[in-house]
């Protein structure tokens, strides 16, 4: 990381947050590593962990897949595994923590490479309500668990109604615009 340093800062320790704790602004090799983490996974605040945030569509082509291996988080490490199988009609995303800390919001972002509506979710194999189409994450309240398994189910089916979350769930936007 000491490599994401200008050859001018001259701080007395390395960072990779942001601009506000007192040690200048990033060099562009370390604004690149902090924007390219942040669309793989962010903490939103002290209790909200959003996944796949801004990956491209089409890295959810049919047949690919992301893999994060343990990340160094806010809650500890975190793993997750997504897997496009939307010529099947769904996306299957996988989390997994390490230690003992946990979000107390944990949302998982699936963008459908042709930008097809989520029409259902499941949890752990249990249809799971709390899902917001316009913003294509599922929201999973208080993890408890070290391990989560969420599938979002795309075309013909069973299609569970979205649970709307309120635009301003826990004072945050991490979508300002709406984009």
């Amino acid at each position: 990381m000491a490599s994401a340093f200008r050859h001018s800062a001259f701080e007395p320790v390395e960072h990779r947050w942001m601009h506000g704790q007192y040690f200048g602004p990033q060099s562009t090799d370390g604004a690149w590593f902090e924007l390219f983490r942040n669309m793989l996974l962010r903490e939103l605040d002290d209790r909200t962990l959003l996944i796949a945030q801004a990956t491209q569509r089409k890295w959810l082509a049919n047949g690919q897949r992301i893999d994060v291996q343990r990340a160094p988080t806010y809650f500890g490490q975190v793993s997750f595994h997504i897997e496009s199988q939307v010529q099947s009609g769904r996306i299957i995303a996988t989390v997994e923590f390490a230690g003992q800390n946990r979000p107390q919001t944990l949302l998982v972002r699936f963008r459908h490479p042709e930008e097809k509506p989520i029409r259902s979710e499941t949890v752990d194999g249990q249809d799971w309500k709390d899902f917001d189409t316009q913003k294509e994450w599922v929201r999973i309240a208080n993890p408890v668990r070290d391990r989560y398994s969420v599938v979002a189910i795309y075309g013909i089916g069973r299609s569970i109604p979205s649970h709307r979350m309120d635009e301003n769930h826990m004072g945050l936007d991490p979508f300002p615009g709406g984009s």
